[in-house]
């Protein structure tokens, strides 16, 4: 029997590291809203923004950016634990111990994100969801796609079946409608506010996180089973003689992802559907979106993966995979200097940024992260909260497994 290591340099699929530092971009430029602004403008934008320059930044965000970068996220995170599952395999260890820690330290991490920082926290998410992952690990590849099928699509299913219960009479308990005098009260707080204060406002905010777990988790789990039947595939591992397939991914990603993805903010925009409410329009906008989803990530994924086929495009996107090397501390990152920009303990400009202006800080706090990840990775094996995760998922602390200077 052998045990489990951290995954050596040399064990890194570099691919896999630019769509995870990649996909990071796109993160920070859907979430902007979310750190500047009441948690029902996530929602509807249009509830403090209705300039017309406001809302075609957030048409665009919506079109291009929204939902398609954080499953990507979702899809290397199911590609991660298939590989995990395949390295225990060939050392002989039995992996359920290794990864119920791995996946425990990031609800962790995450619970303390969404309780000190920010209620948007993916990373709880993704770890209650990891563990089902275990149940999946020696399922056919038939059972996945089955699954993620299913599951996917639960969601839709779900509001449908409230739909049908509200025509029916049936009372479905609904948040209260927002108010002016309520998004003033909430940015008051996070604008001027203490610490104390912004801690219970922030506790209230993560009820709407419980409740979209039924919603949420589903979803995310089979996000991550379509990366395990992926991976499984093999075609990840020799993506230069899978180019024909990543073409055929590329254009029908595209087409089918801006057809939905425009339709979907045509409704939101023309027909204004309330997304708290069940109604038939309620219903379209929310399937057609949630189906225009997969293909414009895919379109991403496929073509950031044929770039970096060519020796030019590998060296222009290096950087992103310095990044992805150091995602989960870029993550959380991103949260803390945002938090910072926004709120009271630093600039207190909460409440004050549009979708618009939002783009500025957007493109600069990336860009930093860039450059300061290609310093780091220059320097040390991983990130710091990379290096801790492991050291506690592992139980020991190893030299390839530290922040040591790279070489040594």
């Amino acid at each position: 029997m052998g045990m489990m290591r951290p995954i050596s340099l040399s064990e890194r699929i570099r691919e896999l590291d630019v769509l995870r530092g990649a996909a990071l971009l796109g993160i920070i430029a859907a979430n902007m809203r979310a750190f500047n602004s009441p948690q029902p403008t996530y929602m509807d934008h249009t509830l403090m923004w209705t300039g017309m320059p406001d809302r075609i930044a957030q048409v665009l965000i919506d079109l291009l950016v929204s939902g398609k970068f954080i499953t990507l996220f979702g899809f290397l995170f199911g590609i991660g634990f298939a590989v995990q599952m395949d390295r225990a395999a060939v050392r002989g260890v039995a992996p359920r111990g290794f990864y119920l820690r791995r996946m425990t330290v990031l609800l962790s991490f995450g619970l303390l994100h969404m309780a000190l920082l920010w209620w948007g926290d993916i990373l709880a998410y993704y770890a209650l969801t990891g563990y089902a992952l275990l149940l999946f690990r020696k399922r056919s590849q038939k059972t996945l796609l089955i699954w993620a099928a299913a599951l996917y699509a639960w969601p839709m299913l779900l509001f449908g079946a409230m739909l049908i219960a509200h025509a029916a009479g049936a009372q479905i308990p609904l948040p209260p409608k927002t108010t002016p005098e309520e998004l003033q009260r909430v940015i008051a707080v996070f604008a001027t506010g203490t610490y104390g204060q912004m801690f219970r406002e922030r506790l209230n905010e993560m009820i709407f996180n419980v409740i979209g777990l039924v919603f949420i988790c589903p979803r995310i789990l089979a996000i991550f089973l379509f990366g395990m039947w992926t991976w499984r595939t093999g075609i990840l591992r020799n993506l230069g003689e899978h180019r024909p397939i990543l073409r055929a991914c590329r254009k029908w990603g595209l087409v089918a992802g801006l057809a939905l993805n425009g339709a979907m903010v045509a409704i939101g925009e023309i027909l204004r559907p309330d997304p708290m409410s069940p109604s038939a329009i309620g219903f379209v906008w929310m399937a057609v979106g949630s189906i225009g989803v997969p293909p414009l990530s895919l379109f991403y994924a496929a073509s950031i993966a044929l770039l970096y086929q060519d020796a030019t495009w590998e060296r222009r996107l290096r950087p992103f995979a310095a990044v992805g090397r150091t995602a989960l501390t870029n993550y959380l990152l991103q949260t803390v200097i945002c938090t910072t920009l926004y709120n009271a303990w630093g600039f207190g400009l909460y409440g004050k940024v549009g979708p618009l202006l939002g783009l500025a800080p957007t493109a600069g706090i990336y860009a930093v992260q860039l450059a300061a990840s290609a310093w780091w990775v220059r320097r040390f094996t991983f990130g710091p909260l990379e290096w801790l995760w492991r050291a506690v998922t592992y139980g020991r602390v190893e030299r390839d497994g530290q922040p040591a200077v790279a070489g040594t």
